[in-house]
Parts: C-alpha cells; structure tokens; sequence
C-alpha cells in the first residue's frame, strides 16, 4: 500500500522545517522509520537512536551537511551516516525523561532540511537478581506419578522461568508462576517415560530488558522405580514451608495450611506452609491463584510460522484477559519498515482459568517480523500487572 510522504509526515508526529506548501513538505520529508519511535514510552536508557533517509523522487542528501543533534548535543562525529539512514547508538545511558533528537541536513540543490522528534526514557531499574533456585528432588528420585517442583526466590515483578538441563544437551523449559512477591514456582508431573541422572535445574527471570540467571547447588533425579510423594522445596527457610506446599499441591489451599501447621515446626511454619501451598495448589482448589496471566502456548523469544498464530494462556477462572497483539519489521535490526495492531481484544477465562484467542497474520508476514503480545487480566475489580512477551516470525 502507497503512502505519500505527506501522509507518513502527520502520522509520526516528525516535524519538519521548512515547510511552504503541501507539495514542498511532500518533498521536504526524507526521514522515516525514526526509532525509537515518536512519543514512544519506556524507551530502555541504552537504547540506539536511528532513522531513514527516504530516497525516492527526491534530490540526495549531502552526507556532508548531516548533523545528528541528541539533546542539543552534536552527536554526528559518533554516528554512523550512509546514503540510504544515520544511527547513534549513546556512549553513556540516556538520562530519564524525555530525550529530543534533532536531525539537520541539505539536499543536493543545497535546500536546508532540520527534523525532530522525542521519545521518552523509563526510570531506572533496580538490577534484576536471583537469590536462590531450590527444587524437591535434591535428596530423593521422584518416580511416575510424582510432581517435580522448583522454586525461585529473587526480584519480584518478574518473568521467571525454570531451564531443566536433562543430559548437557537437552533443555526442557518450564514456565514459573509468582505465588507471593518474589517467590516463583513451576512444576513438572513426572511420567514413566521420564529418566534423568543429574539433570541441571536453573532459574531465569526477566524483567525489561534485563535478565539474569541463577543455578540450584543439587542435581535432580528421575527414576522410573522410584515412588513416594513429591515434597515442595523449602522457599522460606522453615520446615512449615514444605509441609503446607505438599498439601498445597493436592489442590486445596485450606489443605495446604493444615498439612503445613501439623508438619511444620511451630505455628510460623504452618502458616507459611499453608499460605504457599494454597497459592501453588490445583488449578480448582485455590481461590489465590495467579491472576497476571502467563502463556501455556508459546514462550518469550520463540517463533511462530504461517500467516496467524493461536495464543492460549492461563490466569484465575472467570477472569477477563486484554489481549493486544502489534507487529514490527525491521532491516538488520535498526531501519523499522513500519508495524501494525493485529489484535485488541478482551476474551473471558474459563471455568479452569484457561483463555485462547486467534491472532490473525500481518499484511505480508515477512521472516524476521517481530510481534510483541501484552495481557493483563481482571476480576472484581483486582487488575493485574501485564505479562509482555515478544514472538518472531520464521
């Protein structure tokens, strides 16, 4: 679809002078596909800055007269200029708040050109760290019909998820879920088909664009033989922790608080115990479970192919999921060849909390296109925080 120039100038939000007639402007607009994009939020402080010469029907731009303007500070002599678009990439981190980038050029027939946007940058961030990754099988195998269960302590409000490195090689990826603040748990129903010596288990959580790693200090074992029941690992230090996550898995959050209070080691155990297992209980037996909704169908960084994908997630039964699903291609990750709103939808959860909606393919679905999917979930007037993850098209 064509677009002239003159429509591309109103719709990013590009200021451009000097501008004498439509038709001038039309020809005066040779910068798109600016990113950060105009006004865009929460731009990360180390971000690069960058832009498109447009080349088309329009006299060259004199490389030489090019000035890169970032904050009122000449930037040009660290920015790299070619023919076809400029980029900056800042020695040092943007400061917060709203930074001005401003771009002063002449063409060919010495026309003086200046263009200007602003973005602004996110606040900084504490860094994201991971104190401890624990799991129940450090002392015994777990056998068929067991539950596997690791816990991550670390930054609350992350992304977290579980890496099990079953043979060096293998990488199986389990999605955590944050039980209380800064407390993540996944779990695994372990199979007959299920056989692992010295599995690796490590913690991963992300928040923005940061994130870090942490590795529990006891290998797992899954043994065919073995039998028993699955205990939660310790999360807070006392014995009452792992009783009340043991009844918490049985599905009943009221469960989980009178196994912890009896096998706990005093009153604080039980009540600890008690609290955790009701929040990583079944899916219909506990009235705390994790209404920020987290995706069951794809994970963050994965691909899809073809023209559309389907999303299904979970978050707390009856809850209302605002999915917004936007698309972007880029050229050797800097030059934005434009992007769209695919889906802006609200879908109800079922009864188990479980949601799924149809994402419909973008115009030309080119390889390497990037879509960023945002859901947040809401239920008798509790919001939840937003759950972001990014996909890429194969």
């Amino acid at each position: 679809m064509k677009k002239s120039l003159l429509t591309l100038l109103a719709v990013s939000g590009l200021l451009i002078s000097p501008i004498a007639s439509p038709q001038q402007a039309a020809l005066a607009q040779r910068v798109v596909d600016v990113s950060p994009d105009v006004n865009s939020q929460n731009v990360p402080p180390d971000t690069s800055i960058s832009g498109q010469f447009d080349t088309s029907n329009t006299p060259a731009v004199d490389l030489n007269s090019v000035r890169i303007l970032v904050n009122g500070q000449d930037v040009t002599n660290r920015s790299t200029v070619t023919r076809n678009f400029f980029s900056y990439r800042p020695a040092q981190p943007l400061p917060p708040g709203q930074s001005r980038v401003q771009i002063d050029y002449r063409n060919a027939n010495g026309e003086q050109r200046s263009v200007n946007w602003a973005f602004t940058v996110q606040q900084p961030q504490a860094a994201v760290q991971v104190s401890s990754v624990t799991h129940n099988a450090a002392s015994n195998p777990l056998g068929p019909g067991t539950t596997f269960l690791a816990t991550i302590n670390g930054t609350p409000g992350s992304q977290a998820a579980v890496l099990l490195i079953q043979d060096g090689r293998t990488v199986r990826e389990l999605q955590a879920q944050e039980v209380s603040s800064g407390v993540y748990v996944a779990t695994l129903n372990v199979q007959s088909s299920d056989r692992l010596n010295e599995g690796i288990v490590v913690g991963r959580l992300r928040r923005q664009n940061q994130t870090t790693f942490g590795a529990a200090s006891q290998p797992v074992v899954f043994n065919p033989n073995a039998g028993g029941t699955a205990v939660v690992p310790d999360s807070s230090g006392s014995t009452g922790n792992t009783g009340g996550n043991t009844g918490g898995n049985t599905g009943s959050g009221n469960t989980g608080g009178n196994t912890g209070g009896n096998t706990g080691s005093g009153n604080t155990g039980g009540n600890t115990g008690g609290n955790t297992g009701g929040n990583t209980g079944g899916n219909t037996g506990s009235t705390t479970q994790q209404l920020q909704p987290s995706f069951t169908s794809h994970r963050n960084g994965g691909e899809v192919s073809g023209s559309g994908f389907t999303l299904v997630g979970q978050t707390r039964p009856n809850a209302t999921v605002d999915v917004r699903v936007t698309s972007r291609v880029s050229v050797l990750g800097v030059v934005n060849l434009g992007g769209q709103t695919l889906l802006d939808e609200e879908v109800t959860a079922d009864r188990n909390g479980r949601f799924e909606v149809e994402v419909p393919g973008p115009r030309i679905p080119v390889p390497g296109t990037r879509y960023t999917v945002r859901a947040a979930a809401s239920l008798n007037n509790e919001t939840s925080r937003p759950t972001e993850i990014t996909l890429t098209q194969d």
